[in-house]
């Protein structure tokens, strides 16, 4: 059924649900379902290029082909044991299961599709979809054709970083895999190209890789791109769980920048080739633990005629200092609920619920945020009480006065983001693109102007940062606090063409955020764009949760790609240019949003403009 509209005065996004999966009746006795490692980040990934959902299951890769329409998915058609590096590897999670992925990413790597798993261990492992497709049309094409292990795939590329692996990046076109772990340490494994850089190698035939040092001449220009390069960058002091590159298809593949993410909330921009930071954002919130991030190319954000448009409000608003709130907006977006469904579904008894159901074990919940800790172990944010009552801090930010402005805050963070700039000159100015970081409640998007602004010239331009804190967070039933431990917001995907970013919430909800931009008219910033995000609906919807079919346990994964028969043309990816084409004629595509649940429910949405 279509979506319905809220109170917003301008055009939203159009939202069909597909599908739903019970998944207590998606398996039978004879064939049980298939474990899924908890406490992750993503475990689900879709093909841009073909009918490929990827489902991670301890150390394994459930291959499925969703049918058109309502994305139903029977039984894997195929099974990926994923390689391991060397026998006898250590888990940081589970000592019992050590080799168990940690996240699945699909991602384009020069011509190539790759589907990149990084393992509790430390592997990180991609095979190529065109050789997971080729083999399933091998063995049939028929949906009832029975499932078969990949015995044959190898691996397109397989290393080991030394410690849990949990975030992992790809650039396109200068061929890099970037991986940060426990170690807090990031790999960026950059793979040699043929002699015209214009074109890249489609396998390896080089299997030994150089390590980098920062004093290597050749690294600083990125010119000697013959040989397979690992290029490691130091700064945190934390786990790192999320990383993310700025494909950059106008700046080609000499300057490369990537943003990193620490449980400490410390977030890192750096310059690749020369292993140098070139920006560290200050937190927002003591002790914000950093889960997600995107670098938004501004080309992609829709154009907003109006306020109301740029951040989602229904009135006027200013921007004041470097910093909007715009959590104030939240109750104006279509399937807004301040409460979890549990917790409403006890109030008015319209399902009942069954209080014996144990999601989470009492092991499980001892030790749900060892893999997160520093080695001292410090607790989450609080205690148990405490994290149930920080489900309250919405109302704090919708009662305040007028726009939520808080000019206090506005002049410390630019004071702050110029000092963390400080003794790097020029260095805000290089920065073109937008940067979403989310934590375990918030996102914020965060614009790096660069210009020849007057007022600036003698040091870095200060960062704008929009706001939105809590917009998936839900007031729980006292009953239903463990739920707390699994709030983070560490499922990020981004829809160019449709310049809509889709959050996921561990917890179990999706918000989809659309990316705008506005020409300022007046003042020192007329010649820049005022960029915005605003919250433009939820999933699943109040009406499916009060029909019992999001379940109570956590999200496994987000999945989004293109709708069957919207697929990415593979023959775009054999012209370096295809991508800079794509920038000047953006169709109008249909995409599918799939949420998986741990009890292997599934639901399904189509998102169009």
């Amino acid at each position: 059924m279509p979506y319905k509209r809220g109170l917003r005065d301008f055009k939203a996004i159009e939202i069909t649900q597909c599908g739903y999966q019970n998944g207590a009746q998606r398996f039978s006795k004879t064939q049980p379902p298939p474990k899924a490692a908890p406490y992750r980040n993503n475990l689900v990934a879709f093909s841009q290029y073909y009918n490929l959902c990827f489902v991670a299951s301890q150390e394994s890769i459930l291959v499925h082909t969703p049918i058109y329409l309502d994305q139903t998915l029977l039984p894997p058609r195929s099974i990926i044991n994923v390689a391991s590096s060397n026998s006898g590897l250590i888990g940081f999670i589970d000592h019992a299961h050590p080799h168990s992925i940690n996240q699945l990413v699909v991602a384009n790597l020069g011509i190539e599709e790759l589907v990149i798993a990084v393992t509790d261990d430390g592997d990180v492992i991609a095979y190529t979809t065109r050789s997971i497709r080729n083999e399933i049309d091998h063995h049939g094409s028929a949906y009832n054709t029975p499932c078969f292990h990949h015995k044959h795939i190898k691996p397109y590329f397989l290393r080991n970083v030394g410690m849990s692996t949990w975030g992992v990046a790809v650039h396109q076109e200068a061929r890099m895999i970037a991986v940060s772990s426990n170690s807090t340490r990031i790999h960026v494994f950059a793979f040699a190209l043929t002699l015209d850089l214009g074109h890249h190698s489609s396998a390896l035939e080089d299997t030994e890789w150089v390590r980098m040092s920062k004093h290597d001449n050749l690294l600083r220009a990125g010119a000697d791109r013959s040989r397979n390069l690992e290029i490691v960058l130091t700064g945190h002091e934390t786990n790192i769980p999320s990383v993310a590159f700025y494909n950059s298809y106008d700046r080609g593949i000499k300057d490369i920048f990537l943003v990193s993410t620490d449980i400490d909330g410390a977030t890192y921009v750096w310059d690749v080739w020369k292993q140098k930071l070139v920006t560290r954002l200050t937190s927002l919130k003591v002790r914000s633990r950093g889960w997600g991030l995107a670098c938004i190319d501004p080309f992609f954000l829709r154009r907003a005629m109006s306020t109301e448009e740029l951040f989602g409000l229904n009135g006027s608003a200013e921007m004041k200092g470097s910093l909007i709130e715009t959590t104030h907006a939240l109750p104006l977006v279509p399937g807004y609920e301040s409460r979890h469904f549990t917790s409403r579904q006890r109030r008015n008894n319209h399902v009942a619920i069954d209080d014996s159901m144990d999601v989470v074990s009492n092991n499980e919940d001892e030790n749900l945020d060892d893999y997160v800790h520093d080695p001292n172990n410090e607790q989450e944010e609080g205690t148990e009480s405490e994290e149930y009552e920080v489900s309250n801090e919405r109302e704090d930010h919708l009662a305040k006065d007028g726009h939520g402005f808080d000019e206090s805050t506005a002049s410390a963070t630019a004071s702050s983001m110029a000092q963390a700039s400080a003794g790097m000159p020029g260095a805000a100015r290089r920065l073109t693109f937008c940067i979403l970081h989310t934590t375990q409640h918030d996102a914020r998007l965060v614009h790096m102007l660069r210009g020849s602004d007057p007022a600036h010239a003698k040091g870095p331009r200060p960062v704008k940062e929009i706001v939105c804190r809590s917009f998936l967070d839900q007031r729980l039933h006292p009953r239903d606090r463990y739920l707390a431990h699994l709030q983070r917001l560490n499922m990020i995907h981004q829809i160019p063409e449709l310049g809509i970013v889709v959050v996921g919430d561990q917890m179990g909800r999706v918000a989809l955020l659309t990316m705008t931009r506005r020409q300022a008219n007046t003042g020192a910033l007329a010649k820049f764009d005022d960029v915005g995000f605003c919250v433009e609906a939820f999933l699943p919807y109040s009406s499916q949760e009060d029909a019992g079919q999001r379940p109570k346990t956590e999200l496994l994964g987000v999945a989004v790609g293109p709708v069957q028969g919207h697929e990415q043309q593979r023959e775009d990816l054999q012209d370096a240019g295809a991508f800079r084409r794509r920038r000047t004629v953006l169709r109008s595509q249909a995409y599918r949003v799939m949420l998986y649940y741990r009890d292997h429910t599934v639901l399904s949405y189509e998102i169009k403009r």
